[in-house]
């Protein structure tokens, strides 16, 4: 093999790996599903954890709740989608400045964990 292919795919494997290696910012919610409102979209979810990434800098920092609730009800677009007991894995995006958690402007990426 000639010094520029191995060049490629040494390039190409590196470019992957950092890539993967970067830790996403924000809240998130992992838990199982212990209730499913399919009218309003209300899903409670019983917490098994709860932290926020936040960079800072050039360092990355993970921060757990200190006063964490036990259960959380969130609002998604499609709840038939989903089962209790499931487990999920909850991305919260919040694009207002005020330090309150507000159901009609939060929205939640949900994912689910095997």
């Amino acid at each position: 093999m000639s010094k520029s292919k191995i060049f490629f795919i040494i390039t190409t494997i590196t470019i992957t790996l950092i890539g993967c290696s970067q830790i996403e910012e924000g809240t998130f919610i992992q838990g199982d599903i212990t209730e499913i409102n399919e009218k309003s979209g209300d899903m409670e979810i019983e917490i098994e954890a709860w932290s926020t990434v936040s960079q800072q800098g050039t360092t990355n920092k993970i921060y757990s709740f200190k006063k964490k609730a036990k259960s959380q009800t969130i609002r998604v677009s499609n709840p038939e989608d989903y089962d209790e007991g499931q487990k999920i894995s909850v991305k919260v995006f919040k694009n207002y400045a005020e330090d309150v958690w507000d159901l009609d402007r939060l929205k939640f990426e949900v994912e689910e964990v095997n």
